[in-house]
């Protein structure tokens, strides 16, 4: 069997993350709670030495190269979906970071302007201790080669070059496409066509003091980017859920997947 006919997976890990959220600016830039595609394929990028962004207006190598490869994520320790999070608070004094014009007069009494620099107060929602699995297609045989041996041309990182992240536990999958044949689960996020609630198998009712509260069903949401508008060059988003509940066996969910270990994902 060839390599692109295996699903391939491995977890990542990182002290730290912080995926910016560019509709976010002051007071707080505010972080994706989940990795999404963009980040992936960036990763991916610096794996294997890819160039990334460099001119306005026009996409980074690694992009234009792997932007076909199908992905699959899911969050591993979190809670219900969400990670811890905590606010970081530092100061940017290059100047650089906020350069402003001042307007005056020098000691002549002519009119002169000078461009200066001040310090920048920066508040960040930072991720603590993300990890994730990824899962991918891919027939790219030099990724998949170090990705199995923990190689990188370049260091990957959650979203800042501070927080460097390491990988592990590489599996590979036979799969098949999925067929709704029975009320189901999905391990990964998925991308969501229509109400979610429409397609959530009700549960039997169980007497309060039965109920196993550690084992309560939930759903998670968060709009993710999936990729990058070719004119606006802007994050291109749609509607993703992580949840634990089964869900009806006519609710149809986009490249379905099923695993030789039994789990069900969407690869996107």
């Amino acid at each position: 069997m060839k390599m692109k006919d295996k699903i391939i997976s491995f977890d990542i890990q990182a002290d730290f993350g912080f995926l910016k959220q560019p509709d976010t600016n002051e007071p707080m830039y505010l972080t994706y709670n989940m990795i999404h595609k963009p980040f992936v394929l960036g990763m991916f990028g610096a794996i294997l030495g890819k160039k990334g962004f460099q001119e306005n207006k026009k996409f980074p190598e690694y992009y234009k190269d792997l932007k076909k490869i199908q992905v699959g994520i899911k969050p591993l320790g979190s809670e219900n979906g969400n990670f811890q999070k905590t606010i970081i608070k530092y100061n940017n004094s290059t100047g650089a970071a906020n350069k402003g014009t001042f307007k005056g007069t020098n000691t002549k009494g002519k009119a002169v302007e000078f461009e200066i620099g001040a310090t920048l107060n920066i508040v960040e929602q930072t991720l603590v201790k993300p990890s994730y699995r990824i899962y991918f297609l891919s027939d790219n045989v030099e990724l998949i080669s170090r990705i199995e041996n923990n190689e990188a041309v370049y260091l990957p990182y959650l979203g800042k070059n501070d927080f460097s992240l390491w990988w592990d536990n590489v599996k590979n999958y036979n799969y098949e496409n999925f067929y709704y044949e029975n009320s189901y689960q999905v391990s990964s996020i998925f991308a969501k066509k229509t109400a979610i609630k429409d397609g959530k198998e009700i549960e039997e009712e169980v007497p309060a003091w039965e109920m196993d509260f550690s084992k309560k069903c939930f759903m998670y949401f968060e709009r993710l980017p999936v990729g990058y508008d070719a004119e606006l060059y802007q994050y291109v988003y749609k509607p993703f859920v992580y949840t634990t509940f089964k869900l009806k066996s006519d609710y149809k969910i986009d490249k379905l997947f099923h695993l030789d270990n039994g789990e069900v994902i969407q690869l996107f």
